[in-house]
């Protein structure tokens, strides 16, 4: 992979899943002229398409491999960075783009324009080829649902939300339905129904019948006209617009440039309610002022800030909505006449959330004009709190408004199928999508050793993936379990606790998914060790430099500190300069070994024995017989400086590929003749 790749997929990462759309959906939409825009304006050489095309392995099974294990070489090295296929999930999309009636293709014809868009002919990638891709695109969801809104609000389907014709090509399809141009008249659509509507937000299939009534579908582009008359697609189009209004904090802007959102959440404590704002931002300072005397003040080391200079949570602030100004920041809560609450594991009590949790138990406050739609609700799918609550209302209830408590649906099935059916004002308060298999919960025992490792006895939930066959089997141990048939059939977490596991390492399978877990009595344990890293030992003498030991040398091998009664061979020690503030600094030696090298920390008693003494610039970094470059990046530029660099000779000592990988991308590090040499010896593992 060169550095054209990479540079599209920082690109596309920053322009689609940057930080700037925090709390906002995002819609990873590429056609042809928004691509162009990307290449001219970030100064990119090669046009997306041929990018991608070079490394397709065409006539294999799976033309796409190389690029996803590319993915996951970049996904060992940054576990919490965008999957590295968007360069093909984008191609994905503009294939979407460009489904429309013309000399060769009909408008529902994907596979030809995808295959002659990557390779000049229309047969060459056919249905056959494209699982992959689909993967990739749930890989790519489940990653954006981990980031908590961070990275913005996944705007993907879950793949029962699918037609069935549409089960693979669907996920790319989803993100051309909307263009940029018509995000930008979505404010203007919202504002002039929300004026005359007696609700807020409306669900997406009562936005889409206002757009037909009113004639405005003009004004939107020719692929949401496509998708607003196919029968197929509709839902899907409902849903995405139904998500945009519930978002929608009446602004001009969904997503102002560099703008990041702080959301406005309701708290209810002490028997009233409050506001409290949640900032998904990799900055977190602890005060922030705004516009009209309003101050945020963070709450310890939360994402949570706690709000003055705000009116409280009454019937005008939730059914209109609120938004401040600030420096590159806005605060908002968008107009809704239905507030959902339930416990907060970080606030530790009642707060606002975004849909319903099955199995939790929620305070559902309505107003008049939401009443009607959240009883018949309730009706269909509650399991408690039903009926609403006809006494004498507490004070923090606001005016005019129904309340329901503890309202709980046990069966999550019931309740999508409910929500589905009502609409209305609760359409929008669907359970999370769920893309993948995963644990939740449990009482972890030594999370710094290993994170899969629970105290018996608290064994985890196991949550399903939304699934739109729902046939598999989860099996415990290779077994199926008949005490978590309930729950699974009922579309909630499954309770490993029950099954009264016996301590030791354990699996849980479905539809073709695997997740490892422990269970112990206690956090005694040992971490566990893939391989050992050390120096062999030949004759009484270590090696001078490291390497992965195997079983026969681990004996004999020296490891950590422990250097007693072994003498290493006289070798050169070079010292070299490492810059603190660097992003990042490696170390490319001759022999195809790669090192990150890290600044060690400030030791405690540096303050108290030199209090005067400034933390320095630079730390050191010894190079003990061995030859190579040194590798800064700062502010987004390599530099490099040869460490008795020798003639480059990959080998498969250490790992080629990364070497290789690392070389590419800061080919620009350096003019001398000896890393050009490196740079043509990474070119050529990289063939």
């Amino acid at each position: 992979m060169d550095h054209s790749y990479q540079a599209w997929q920082d690109v596309l990462a920053e322009e689609f899943f940057g930080r700037q759309h925090a709390g906002h959906p995002t819609l990873f939409y590429v056609d042809d002229d928004v691509e162009r825009d990307l290449r001219h304006g970030y100064g990119l050489e090669e046009p997306l398409p041929s990018c991608v095309s070079r490394f397709l392995r065409l006539g294999t099974a799976d033309p796409y491999s190389a690029l996803d294990e590319y993915r996951w070489r970049q996904w060992k090295q940054d576990k919490q960075g965008v999957p590295a296929f968007l360069p093909l999930l984008a191609c994905s999309v503009i294939a979407a783009s460009r489904m429309v009636n013309d000399l060769n293709h009909r408008a529902t014809t994907y596979h030809a324009r995808f295959s002659e868009l990557l390779t000049g002919d229309d047969k060459q990638l056919g249905s056959q080829n494209y699982e992959p891709i689909s993967r990739m695109w749930q890989v790519l969801a489940s990653w954006q649902h981990s980031q908590r809104g961070a990275r913005g609000l996944c705007t993907l389907p879950a793949p029962a939300d699918l037609p069935s014709n549409r089960s693979m090509i669907g996920f790319a399809q989803s993100q051309a339905l909307l263009s940029g141009a018509d995000r930008s008249f979505l404010p203007r659509l919202f504002r002039s129904l929300r004026e005359h509507g007696t609700t807020w937000p409306l669900p997406g299939d009562a936005l889409l019948a206002q757009i037909e009534i009113r004639g405005m579908e003009q004004y939107l582009s020719k692929n949401f006209r496509n998708a607003l008359g196919e029968n197929d697609f509709r839902p899907l189009l409902a849903k995405l617009m139904g998500n945009y209004a519930a978002s929608w904090d009446g602004s001009d802007e969904l997503v102002p440039a560099g703008v990041t959102r702080a959301e406005l959440v309701v708290r209810l404590d002490a028997g009233r309610l409050s506001w409290v704002a949640r900032l998904r931002s990799a900055e977190q300072p602890e005060r922030i002022d705004l516009a009209g005397g309003v101050v945020l003040e963070r709450l310890g080391d939360t994402a949570y800030y706690e709000v003055t200079g705000l009116p409280a949570p009454d019937a005008n602030t939730l059914s209109k909505g609120i938004r401040r100004n600030g420096d590159g920041l806005v605060l908002s809560r968008p107009a809704a006449s239905v507030l959902v609450l339930a416990r907060d594991d970080v606030l530790g009590v009642w707060a606002g959330t975004d849909g319903f949790r099955p199995g939790e138990a929620h305070v559902v406050l309505a107003a008049p004009a939401a009443r009607r739609d959240v009883q018949r609700l309730l009706d269909r799918a509650a399991t408690s709190g039903r009926s609403a609550d006809t006494g004498k209302l507490a004070a923090w209830v606001p005016q005019g408004w129904s309340l329901h408590k503890p309202v709980v649906f046990d069966d999550t099935v019931t309740l999508r199928a409910a929500l589905k059916e009502v609409q209305g004002a609760v359409g929008l308060l669907e359970p999370p999508l769920q893309f993948k298999l995963r644990l939740e919960g449990g009482l972890r025992l030594a999370p710094s050793l290993d994170r899969s490792l629970y105290l018996r006895g608290g064994e985890p939930q196991v949550v399903l993936p939304d699934t739109a066959e729902g046939t598999g089997v989860l099996l415990v141990d290779g077994k199926e379990r008949p005490e978590l048939r309930k729950a699974v059939a009922a579309g909630r977490p499954a309770p490993l606790a029950v099954l009264r596991l016996e301590p030791g390492r354990h699996t849980v399978s479905y539809a073709g998914a695997t997740i490892e877990f422990a269970t112990a009595d206690q956090a005694l344990v040992e971490p566990k060790v893939d391989t050992v890293c050390g120096f062999t030992v030949v004759d009484g003498a270590a090696s001078t430099t490291p390497s992965v030991l195997d079983e026969g040398a681990l004996p004999a091998g020296v490891t950590g500190a422990d250097c007693s009664g072994v003498t290493s061979r006289d070798a050169e020690t070079t010292m070299e300069l490492c810059r603190r503030d660097a992003d990042e600094v490696l170390f490319a030696a001759a022999d195809g070994r790669l090192w990150t090298l890290r600044a060690p920390d400030q030791p405690d008693w540096w303050a108290e024995r030199l209090p005067d003494t400034p933390a320095p610039l630079r730390f050191e970094a010894g190079f003990h017989g061995i030859g190579g470059w040194l590798l800064e990046r700062r502010n987004g530029r390599w530099r490099g400086r040869p460490v008795n660099p020798g003639t480059p000779k990959p080998t498969n000592t250490g790992n080629p590929q990364a070497w290789a990988q690392a070389v590419l991308n800061a080919q620009q590090a350096s003019g001398e003749p000896s890393w050009a040499a490196y740079v043509q010896a990474a070119k050529e593992l990289n063939r």
